[in-house]
C-alpha cells in the first residue's frame, strides 16, 4: 500500500477521501486514506499517486496503464476516477 503525500491532519472543512487501486480485472485494492478540502485537492492527489506508481512500475517492466484509482468517501460512494492514461 502506497502512503499519501497529503497532509494527514484534518482540518476544518475537510473530508475523508478513500483511494481504491482498480486493476484492468476489476480488482479493488485499498490505496491510500487522506483527508482533503475539496474533491479537486483529493483529484489532485490520485493524479500524483497515479504518476509514482507508473514510474515504479515501468522500472520493473510492467504495464500498468490500465489501473485506475477511485476515490470514495467514507460512505463508500465513488466520488471520482483517475485513470492511469489520465496521469501521463
Amino acid at each position: 500500500m502506497h502512503q499519501s503525500t497529503a497532509p494527514q491532519k484534518a482540518h476544518r472543512n475537510s473530508r475523508l477521501h478513500i483511494f481504491h487501486l482498480i486493476t484492468p480485472v476489476g480488482a479493488v485494492n485499498d490505496l491510500a486514506k487522506a483527508d482533503f478540502a475539496s474533491l479537486d485537492d483529493a483529484r489532485a492527489e490520485a493524479m500524483a499517486l497515479a504518476k509514482e506508481y507508473m514510474r515504479r512500475a515501468a522500472g520493473d517492466g510492467r504495464d500498468v496503464s490500465g489501473y485506475a484509482i477511485e476515490i470514495c468517501n467514507e460512505a463508500g460512494i465513488t466520488l471520482s476516477v483517475v485513470t492511469f492514461r489520465q496521469a501521463r
